[in-house]
């Protein structure tokens, strides 16, 4: 599957879904990850934290690969850039393409850059191209997992159902679940898995591939449900052209440093009708206490203040002039504060999903706060151990 499955189904960017197997039978994929830095072929599967330099900037990237997916997020400076499958060629060579939530949306014509990275057994080497093949950079990437951050598998489950079984060409509901699963069995290790079960829907004390199975079980029910009484209130067989369900999920990693994991949980269904709709809901895990934060373990702020530092920070990154008002790109004339937070080194990201405060033309709304905007509202333990000065 991959991501950024977050599709941006609004036209901005239309990221390639995963495949059923051609029997439709249940899956379950995990593929162990080479030994960190030690020197290893490229696997089918895998997440790599990876630290190095794009254009001699200092970099984090997490990358994930399932199947011929592979995407991931990167940043520097600021807010995070997110990568997705271009091409793969071989076993040990990905071309990714490079978007962001404003440009893609913003900038007619934009034209994305291009990441072509070669594995070098401990890492990666390239270079990133812009979109128009003016600038041309040198990649340089390492595999690292410091104290304080978790090494993963990524894996995969998915299965189909016919809608109807003496068809050979019949609409079908198809589910898939990507998922990540700590290596470590520690007692954070541990803790890790149950909360990843837990974000997935799956009980902590179920093994993974019963608890999608017995989610796959309902939703196959309800779509067998849903034909049926479809077969019975329409003419003729019109009706099977929106039957071609999906239900997918996503959990890939935003953040890990720090004793700290960010998750990212994309779902995108389709249920018929003239397009699907998807969301992501962040999960901000503090590892090392063993609990999801909430906004108050990161800023003690009042809503009214953390309004004006949104907007203010929204309109420098969506370019809307202080002349205009916001709801030039959103439904209202102000956006407040969610609970779908995310953070990573430079600042807190607040995501807003389709339909939520704009239309679902403009796909997922991102607001990205730098520090240095809430320096007087951070908490002094959550600043300590993220090293912010």
């Amino acid at each position: 599957m991959k991501y950024y499955l977050l599709s941006f189904l609004s036209g901005l960017l239309i990221i390639s879904a995963c495949n059923n197997p051609k029997n439709g039978a249940n899956t379950t994929e995990t593929t162990n990850d080479s030994t960190v830095n030690a020197k290893a072929e490229l696997t089918e599967s895998f997440y790599k934290r990876l630290e190095g330099t794009i254009a001699g900037k200092k970099v984090v990237m997490h990358l994930q690969k399932v199947d011929d997916d592979v995407s991931g997020t990167y940043y520097y400076d600021g807010s995070w850039l997110n990568l997705s499958t271009d091409t793969l060629i071989g076993k040990d060579s990905i071309a990714l393409t490079e978007y962001s939530f404003y440009e893609s949306y913003f900038t007619r014509d934009f034209k994305s850059p291009h990441l072509a990275l070669k594995w070098n057994g401990d890492g990666f080497s390239g270079n990133w191209e812009s979109g128009d093949k003016t600038k041309k950079y040198p990649i340089t990437l390492t595999e690292k997992y410091p104290e304080g951050s978790y090494p993963f598998n990524a894996g995969i489950y998915k299965d189909s159902i016919k809608a109807f079984a003496d068809q050979p060409k019949s609409p079908a509901a198809e589910i898939s679940f990507e998922y990540l699963e700590s290596k470590n069995n520690d007692e954070y290790g541990n803790w890790l898995n149950s909360e990843l079960k837990k974000i997935s829907g799956v009980k902590s004390t179920v093994d993974r591939s019963i608890g999608f199975k017995n989610i796959a079980t309902a939703y196959f029910k309800d779509y067998k449900a849903q034909v049926t009484e479809q077969s019975k209130n329409s003419r003729g067989d019109d009706f099977q052209a929106w039957m071609n369900y999906t239900n997918n999920s996503q959990q890939s990693v935003n953040f890990n440093d720090n004793g700290y994991v960010v998750i990212d949980f994309l779902a995108d269904a389709y249920t018929g009708g003239a397009h699907g709709n998807y969301s992501s809901i962040m999960f901000c895990l503090d590892v090392k206490n063993k609990k999801q934060l909430v906004l108050s373990d990161i800023i003690k702020i009042d809503s009214n203040t953390l309004q004006g530092i949104l907007e203010r920070n929204l309109r420098k990154e969506y370019n809307i002039k202080a002349k205009d008002a916001l709801s030039t790109v959103l439904f209202d004339d102000f956006i407040k504060p969610n609970k779908n937070f995310y953070f990573n080194a430079n600042g807190i990201a607040f995501m807003y999903n389709p339909y939520e405060i704009a239309s679902y033309a403009q796909g997922q709304i991102v607001v990205f706060i730098p520090y240095s905007d809430l320096k007087t509202y951070l908490v002094p333990a959550f600043a300590q151990r993220m090293g912010i000065k």
